[in-house]
């Protein structure tokens, strides 16, 4: 009996102190890591980015990619999520996944040779991968990271997709900057550092003289929402705040239904808006553009620079310029006021689901106003005299332009990593305690038989 016992407790203790070592690894290995996220983890994805468009032959050419600079080693990258499978329920697609360092510009960069390259086949939707872990750690500095469908089409009827999660980004372009295809989910895993509490830098060669802030959906997409075509679709927006312009605004996944290989243009016109729809656009224009080939299920995004200043409302005119399919998917009701929506000046019921990215920009001065016509005059007389100089005057003071502000972007997943590291560390202690009163446990026993005898 004594041998029974003493052997049960030996075994006891041996699991438990290899249970806490195993741990003890864990725990050395995750603090020596930190992840980062080019995105708001509280938001919901959307399968918005897809890749599966095709040339001629069906050889697949989508591909998606995302610019950043890391601020610490580099030890892996990865997506919360990837949509894939076949038109016709046949779940299969393989996409390819490259990293490459930055050299000079996106042209030059994916010329070069990636320092990392993995191929994956997919065999369903909303699958938690990939994540990959490099062999070794790169070293911080500015990255691209490329992904590309590289299943083929096989007929009409099955045409493979790959397609990436979009959610809100916690980062403006100067930080984090995408493909024409528009902005994916995406982490990475870095070194942990000490003093470094946000390990996305500012990217080279991009300006901050104006402080972009992160994109957010205004009116989120509606599950289960329909699509809808449009001509002549015209947006109001509410009052852009004091000391802001609105910098870009996004139809969330536009549609083109079977313009997959990006043949749909959209030109757009701003105006101000006056509360009347044909008032307004019969007013002058404020920015204007195109987008050519926009890519199925894309966002639509429009950067307006600094046009669209705080004070006033604006109407955003988009028109399909080409032949190819555009619309807009359905948002949800319930979205802040002061947006209003028209179809060739119509007001519509629908609405779009939208996100917005708005900037700081202190005080721009007066608002410039248009010149008021004037009558033609007659033309002066001409006289032999000729008439003295006028004098010249001093040139006005040059005025300070205002100090640019910086981007402040950080990871807020702070407060759950200190509540889950304190809860690990309290594992090991409660272990401990747990194989103590065992131990103690059996010894009474034992104790207790001996008195028996």
């Amino acid at each position: 009996m004594k041998k029974a016992v003493a052997l049960i407790l030996a075994l006891m203790l041996t699991l438990s102190l290899a249970g806490m070592l195993s741990f003890a690894e864990e725990q050395s290995a995750d603090e020596t890591m930190v992840r980062a996220y080019v995105y708001d983890q509280s938001i919901k994805h959307t399968p918005s980015i897809w890749l599966n468009t095709f040339d001629f032959d069906g050889t697949c050419n989508g591909s998606d990619y995302a610019i950043f600079k890391c601020a610490a080693a580099l030890k892996g990258i990865g997506l919360p999520e990837v949509y894939a499978g076949v038109s016709g329920n046949f779940s299969d697609a393989t996409a390819r996944f490259e990293l490459f360092k930055w050299d000079e510009n996106a042209e030059k960069t994916l010329t070069g040779t990636p320092v990392f390259s993995e191929e994956v086949y997919f065999d369903g939707d909303h699958q938690d991968l990939p994540n990959f872990t490099f062999e070794s750690p790169l070293p911080a500095g500015q990255y691209l990271f490329r992904i590309t469908q590289i299943s083929d089409m096989d007929d009409e009827d099955h045409k493979p997709y790959i397609v990436l999660p979009i959610s809100d980004l916690k980062y403006s372009e100067t930080k984090i900057d995408f493909d024409s295809r528009g902005p994916f989910a995406f982490y990475i895993d870095c070194e942990k550092t000490d003093g470094v509490e946000d390990y996305f830098l500012a990217l080279e060669g991009k300006s901050v003289e104006i402080d972009i802030m992160p994109e957010r959906s205004v009116i989120p997409r509606k599950a289960n929402g329909g699509a809808f075509p449009f001509f002549e679709f015209g947006i109001v927006t509410p009052v852009v705040p004091d000391g802001q312009v609105l910098y870009s605004l996004a139809l969330i996944g536009a549609p083109t239904w079977v313009n997959k290989n990006g043949d749909s243009d959209v030109s757009y016109e701003v105006f101000k808006w006056t509360g009347d729809y044909e008032e307004s656009i019969d007013g002058k224009v404020l920015a204007s553009g195109e987008i050519l080939d926009h890519a199925d299920n894309s966002d639509l995004t429009i950067k307006f620079g600094t046009a669209m200043r705080y004070g006033n409302q604006y109407l955003i005119v988009l028109t399909r310029s080409n032949n190819g399919a555009i619309g807009y998917y359905e948002g949800e009701p319930d979205y802040p006021e002061g947006w209003e929506f028209y179809e060739v000046g119509m007001p519509v019921d629908s609405i779009p689901a939208i996100k917005v990215a708005y900037a700081n920009v202190g005080d721009l001065g007066p608002e410039a106003t248009d010149a008021p016509t004037e009558a033609p005059t007659e033309a002066p007389v001409v006289t032999d005299a000729p008439t003295d100089a006028p004098a010249v005057t001093d040139a006005p003071a040059k005025t300070d332009a205002p100090a640019p502000t910086k981007d402040n972007g950080s990871n807020d997943n702070t407060g759950d990593k200190d509540n889950k590291d304190n809860k690990n560390k309290a594992l090991p202690f409660i272990i401990i305690g747990a194989s103590v009163l065992v131990i103690a446990g059996a010894v009474i026993a034992i104790v207790a038989s001996k008195k028996k005898k």
